[in-house]
């Protein structure tokens, strides 16, 4: 019960470290009796303590991610050999790389340690490091160098619940502190502005123009619009003008509109051009009139009508 699902462990195999994540925790028994019955009942004190230590046990699912070559046993005669080789140039410093093989049977396996966390992450106050968490068993500082990150595209992928947000929050905050990269946030649901509540711990969560009030301008979409009740630094606006019949085509599906709309827009277009957006709106909804000729009546659109 020391270790949750997602531990960080170190495998270590002669001259390699194989560093994984348990994915799967599950319970196993030597004989499938000792784990029906409850062994703290049916036997003394001593055999049950016996049979929990030797035939009941746990399973821990490791998924390999990463080696490292750490060479012979530091202060032996390979080991100077082996570091000798290194600094002469004829082989490569060590360095993470990703997984190509697999540890052989019985290695011995540890829960990672802080030294063995700054390996893989990066050393706390390092360079670019930036610590975006701990791990969860000890505490350990989780960092990821802000530098190498603006360099690559990045996702942050999860089921709901699992903190997407406040982690994109977190890093976000470190490039804005860092000033490593200039962030453009397009905000859905206004998570990231101005200041909220946790949805499950009903705590406060401190959002990015808190933190950095002179560095970050909050926009609202439409001319008026508040975000959390608090006024934006400025609203965008987008002049009907600008609006395109093909932006309108776009969002066809989301309209839920008709397989007919591009003739009806290419017919707006053709009459009013630029305009075509505003006097579509300025149309009444009426569709007929009913005019009377010689006793004769019949349907006429009227003057203005979308019809």
């Amino acid at each position: 019960q020391e270790i949750q699902e997602g531990a960080f462990v170190v495998i270590q195999s002669g001259d390699w470290n194989y560093y994984g994540i348990v994915v799967d925790i599950t319970l196993g028994a030597t004989d499938s009796r000792f784990a029906d019955e409850q062994s703290g009942i049916r036997y003394s004190p001593q055999i049950a303590k016996a049979l929990y230590g030797q035939t009941l046990y746990a399973n821990l699912e490791v998924l390999p991610n990463l080696m490292l070559e750490i060479g012979p046993e530091p202060g032996s005669p390979d080991y100077k050999d082996w570091q000798g080789m290194i600094n002469a140039g004829l082989k490569d410093p060590p360095r993470i790389l990703p997984v190509k093989n697999v540890p052989p049977h019985h290695a011995q396996v540890y829960l990672a340690d802080e030294g063995d966390i700054a390996e893989i992450f990066g050393e706390q106050g390092k360079g670019g490091n930036f610590v975006i968490g701990y791990t969860r068993e000890q505490n350990h500082p989780v960092c990821i160098d802000l530098e190498k990150f603006v360099q690559r595209s990045a996702g942050v992928f999860g089921a709901t619940g699992t903190g997407k947000s406040f982690l994109t929050r977190v890093v976000m905050a470190g490039l804005i502190n860092s000033n490593k990269a200039s962030v453009l946030v397009l905000d859905m649901h206004n998570e990231y502005g101005f200041d909220d509540i946790a949805s499950d711990t009903k705590r406060p969560v401190v959002g990015l123009k808190s933190k950095f009030k002179s560095k970050l301008r909050v926009v609202g979409l439409g001319a008026g619009s508040t975000i959390r009740g608090q006024t934006p630094d400025f609203n965008l606006e987008i002049p009907t003008r600008e609006i395109s019949t093909s932006d309108i085509e776009t969002l066809a599906r989301e309209l839920n509109l008709k397989d007919t709309t591009p003739t009806t827009l290419n017919a707006l277009y053709s009459s009013f051009r630029n305009e075509w957006f505003t006097e579509f709106k300025a149309m009444n909804r009426e569709t007929t009139i009913i005019e009377g000729e010689k006793g004769k009546k019949k349907e006429v659109p009227p003057q203005g009508s979308v019809a």
